[in-house]
């Protein structure tokens, strides 16, 4: 079932359990004040034992079917965003690679010196390479006095997480 239907589905069931919700409290809004009660509301009252259980049982029905939907959703959109980080780091450099892997195990950010102590890298190269996944829109340089903190755009930072 596409995502679409699931969607839908999950909000008829709500709608559903709102609206029976909403009889059932109007049945016994009108049965605690003396009101005349509607004849085919009747049962509610004559079995109102059994259908307080029946919607507590549906509540929480309607509530794991609604969880399961979008738990699938989100582990289908965290598939293809890694999908999508994968593809994207194939088309970088060793040197890139490790800058964003470094920036992954960071949560996102960090500093430019911090770049400049990976193996191999110098800090002309480290700048040079973070100009260059900068002009790419990979990352962000934020100044901060004499300190360059490196951010992972936000797009990229959801995905390396």
């Amino acid at each position: 079932m596409d995502i679409r239907r699931q969607i839908t589905l999950g909000l008829v069931i709500v709608s559903i359990f709102i609206f029976l919700l909403t009889v059932l409290v109007f049945v016994f809004a009108l049965y605690s004040e003396g009101q005349p009660v509607p004849i085919f509301l009747e049962p509610f009252i004559q079995y109102h034992m059994q259908f307080m259980v029946l919607m507590g049982l549906f509540g929480v029905g309607s509530g794991l079917v609604v969880y399961s939907i979008l738990t699938a959703t989100i582990e289908k959109q965290e598939k293809a965003a890694k999908t999508n980080m994968g593809i994207i780091m194939r088309f970088l450099g060793e040197d890139e690679r490790n800058i964003l892997d470094l920036l992954s195990s960071k949560g996102g950010m960090t500093t430019q010196s911090e770049i400049s102590r990976l193996p191999g890298m110098s800090r002309l190269k480290a700048h040079r390479i973070i100009k260059k996944l900068e002009g790419r829109g990979i990352v962000h340089v934020e100044k901060n006095g004499k300190i360059n903190m490196i951010r992972l755009v936000d797009e990229l930072k959801d995905m390396a997480n």
